[in-house]
């Protein structure tokens, strides 16, 4: 096995190593990786990984790699059985889900039914079932249309529609408008759809100003300034902020701009990896941060699953439909091009309006 290595502390420092596959035990599969999608949202990942259990996923130790301080980062993507002793999963069997960086991996499929099984692995128990469920694509319809947005935009616009949900079902704080930080990244444009398919409040973006005229160009957004020209946005406006950035140097100049006039801070990823915490605000509503799979359980035990699939997909299909138009999509292969597109997340410099799919 191949597989990325990632220091915990310093995400810059990273090291492609083999691994020697062990003999597949009774009732487990081995899984072809590929092809996966690698965007900012995998950042923050990295990032939050200590705080939220996204390094637990694929803890290098459980599977006999032992390098201090060094984790794998987590994808979402497509994988192929390629061996199976589990009498339920065929060979050849095409699942969908969240990887580690590697060329396979070995599951311990558990809870199975029609649309798919959870890793049954010990280190997975007891971790989110959002991030250890796996789909089988051929019970699902929707893996069939823009089978290569799906892993790019799919488990972004949950979150995007999980933020558009709860603030609607809270009334948006009573603000008058929703301020997305990092308005280029994937889960402020989905959030942004989702936002103006309500048409109930206005929805403004910040970004950079390189990304300024593609951030416009979506129609997600009713306003779009760059970071250095905060000061345009009314100050007088109620505001929720919905933080995609987490930059601390743009935050305190939000305080400093609306004051008391934001009235809730959420805080949702942290694109700007580098950024320095925010001070303590003296008059706006401190930063909560939001856990999208939290707001899911939720929905999900208000809904059913059958609700939340149909009310989550009214969203979804048309967000899909309209996103060929303004996202390219491109497949490449090899630990270059993947550290190539990794380097360039991480310096904020990649193209919002490109995408990519790899495979080790």
């Amino acid at each position: 096995m191949q597989t990325l290595l990632v220091n915990k502390s310093d995400p810059t420092d990273t090291a492609l190593i083999h691994v020697d596959n062990d003999a597949l035990t009774d009732g487990m599969v081995r899984v072809k990786i590929g092809p996966w999608a690698l965007t900012a949202n995998n950042i923050t990942y990295m990032i939050a990984g200590e705080n939220f259990g996204y390094w637990k996923f694929f803890d290098p130790k459980a599977y006999g790699i032992s390098l201090e301080n060094m984790g794998r980062m987590p994808v979402w993507g497509y994988g192929i059985v390629e061996e199976s002793l589990c009498a339920d999963v065929a060979v050849g069997t095409e699942i969908y889900g969240f990887f580690p960086v590697a060329d396979s991996i070995d599951l311990k499929p558990t809870k199975l039914n029609p649309l798919g099984f959870q890793d049954g692995r010990e280190h997975r128990l007891g971790l989110h079932s959002v991030y250890n469920s796996y789909s089988f694509t051929s019970a699902d319809p929707s893996f069939g249309a823009h089978k290569d947005l799906q892993p790019v935009l799919r488990p972004l616009f949950t979150t995007s529609f999980l933020i558009d949900d709860f603030l609607q079902s809270n009334a948006f704080f009573g603000a008058e408008q929703v301020l997305l930080l990092s308005a280029s990244s994937k889960t402020a444009l989905g959030t942004g759809f989702c936002l103006k398919q309500g048409g109930r409040i206005n929805v403004a973006g910040l970004t950079s100003e390189k990304n300024k005229s593609f951030v416009k160009a979506t129609g997600f957004y009713d306003e779009v300034q760059s970071y250095d020209t905060i000061t345009d946005l009314n100050p007088d406006v109620k505001t929720v902020i919905v933080d995609m950035a987490g930059n601390g140097r743009v935050m305190a100049n939000l305080y400093d701009h609306f004051e008391e006039n934001i009235v809730y801070n959420m805080m949702v990823g942290k694109s700007h990896w580098t950024g320095e915490s925010p001070p303590a605000p003296k008059l706006s509503a401190k930063p909560i941060m939001f856990f999208a799979p939290d707001h899911g359980k939720k929905r999900f035990e208000d809904w059913g699953a059958a609700g939340f699939a149909k009310n989550l997909a009214g969203r979804w299909l048309p967000f899909c439909e309209g996103a060929a138009s303004w996202l390219n999509v491109s497949q490449s292969t090899g630990a270059g091009a993947v550290l190539k597109t990794y380097k360039a997340l991480l310096e904020g410099s990649s193209d919002p309006a490109q995408a990519s799919l790899f495979k080790l």
